[in-house]
């Protein structure tokens, strides 16, 4: 019998600043030429796990055997062959990509002119095969989190790493795109005999791309199966038993009244549409084709190229997110760290930005109140972790639903939220639609922006689709099919 690539025995780790066990005893193997898939709802340990492989957490217990060697605590496992591609790659916003492809390589520790100009030819050269186009002359802040995390791969790739380990590569990326990663790093396996394992929530391509798929429940592995063995639908009972998946809300939004005043409008600008309180509109586009740039301009983030912004029957065009936020505009970004939350600060202070004046006496933060809030919201939100942790340590859904409880929790009048899904398993995506179809029936207007175009059918009462950068069409939620909507969005109707 072949020894496997990878062997983890009884890992196990407990993070001390809240006594949960993310890890219990996980035993698995990884083996050479295969890709392995890693499912799992929010809080289910992935994170650290693949943390614990990649060297970047330290366990209480059990080892990690590469190729038949243990790897001990003095071991780098980036320099043994285990490469890990973060789902929110650590960046400095004045680093350039070429910075931070080198950045920890010992081997530079200064370059002139020509050979940066060597490695920016070398960079390209590594990336083209995998589709990249990357200026690796733009700062992180310039590049922006996609273009971070595909230099980061391009990076590992020059240290011919044994294992690859992706967490959530597809999350920002379209349909076209994420089939064109995973198809890469697929025949990549095959064809060195190494191995990839990544995580995702996106059982579809699970069950297309993976050789081999690991499902993990409260720190354990609960199953590990092929897809010839199992389907979507046994896959989501594996996740969610069905005692564990709560109904979801499908009662019909109330239609607003003939008469009810406009909440939000747009005029003269790349996407012109009106917004009710109640409304859910949801805008989506291919990538690149106009709905990151609504997401800069509905919030003040930059300016309106041409146009006006109106709101509540005020003309607020140029006026910056923080007066926004003062006449009730709220906004869940779908920059999670860089724009949406403080990821070193404590998670009490993460919810607290808005309630300073309330939390406060004399000018200082009453402790005990902070606490109070964040418990409060801990129970009504569905919250992990605990008050005084950090937010770097939870995983991607639970800093998502975080930001979003933050976000309602001032009753707000408009609600901007962009890509609000990315990262969520089936029953946070649940719980998420139940939450902003609640704020809709509390009467705020909702402004929705996704790349997934399909989640719109499960929450929007309007959809809307951008192609080449406007707004191509806009109707009601139940005049459309999927298949209408991407030939929109391909530019094949209007």
């Amino acid at each position: 019998m072949i020894p496997p690539l990878v062997l983890l025995q009884g890992l196990t780790k407990t993070w001390p600043e809240n006594g949960v066990t993310a890890c219990d005893s996980v035993t698995l193997e990884i083996r050479a030429g295969e890709v392995l898939a890693l499912l799992g709802e929010n809080g289910a340990g992935k994170s650290t796990l693949v943390g614990l492989l990649a060297g970047t957490i330290r366990p209480d217990a059990g080892q990690v055997v590469l190729e038949g060697r243990t790897l001990g605590i003095r071991d780098r496992a980036l320099d043994c062959g285990i490469a890990l591609v973060p789902q929110h790659p650590p960046f400095s916003p004045e680093l350039a990509l070429w910075e931070h492809a080198i950045l920890g390589d010992e081997r530079y520790r200064w370059l002139g002119p020509r050979a940066k100009a060597l490695l920016i030819q070398e960079l390209t050269a590594l990336a083209a095969p995998w589709g990249f186009q990357l200026d690796w002359n733009l700062s992180g802040r310039e590049a922006g989190p996609l273009a971070l995390q595909r230099a980061t791969l391009t990076a590992l790739f020059r240290r011919k790493p044994r294992l690859l380990i992706l967490d959530e590569p597809t999350a920002a990326l379209p349909g076209p795109e994420a089939e064109a990663l995973l198809s890469a790093v697929s025949l990549w396996a095959k064809r060195e005999q190494t191995a990839v394992v990544f995580i995702t929530h996106k059982l579809p391509e699970a069950l297309r791309w993976a050789d081999r798929i690991a499902v993990m429940r409260s720190g354990r592995i609960s199953a590990v199966v092929t897809p010839d063995q199992t389907s979507l639908e046994q896959l989501g009972s594996l996740l969610f038993p069905a005692s564990l998946v709560a109904p979801l809300d499908t009662d019909p939004l109330p239609p607003p009244a003939a008469d009810a005043p406009v909440v939000f409008e747009t005029r003269g600008t790349r996407a012109d549409f009106r917004l009710k309180a109640g409304e859910i509109l949801g805008l989506t586009s291919l990538r690149g084709e106009g709905a990151e740039a609504l997401e800069e301009e509905l919030t003040g983030m930059s300016p309106l190229p041409q146009g006006c912004l109106h709101m509540d029957g005020h003309d607020v065009t140029g006026w910056d997110i923080a007066n926004l936020r003062k006449l009730g505009l709220s906004y869940v970004p779908s920059d999670r760290l860089g724009r949406g939350s403080s990821p070193h600060s404590q998670l009490a202070s993460n919810v607290i930005p808005y309630r300073v004046g309330q939390l406060a006496r004399r000018g200082l933060l009453r402790r005990h109140s902070v606490r109070e809030y964040f418990q409060d919201l801990k129970n009504r939100y569905g919250l992990a972790g605990e008050a005084g942790q950090r937010l770097v340590t939870l995983s991607g859904g639970n800093i998502q639903k975080l930001i979003l409880a933050r976000e309602m929790e001032q009753n707000p009048r408009v609600l901007i939220l962009a890509e609000p899904s990315w990262g969520l398993d089936l029953e946070a995506r649940r719980i998420l639609y139940g939450l902003i179809r609640a704020s809709a029936r509390r009467g705020t207007a909702v402004v929705l922006l996704t790349s997934e175009p399909l989640e719109l059918f499960e929450v929007c009462t309007q959809i809307g689709a951008l192609a080449g950068g406007q707004l191509r069409s806009l109707r009601p939620a139940s005049q459309w099919t999927p298949e209408t909507l991407g030939r929109v969005l391909l530019g094949l109707d209007s």
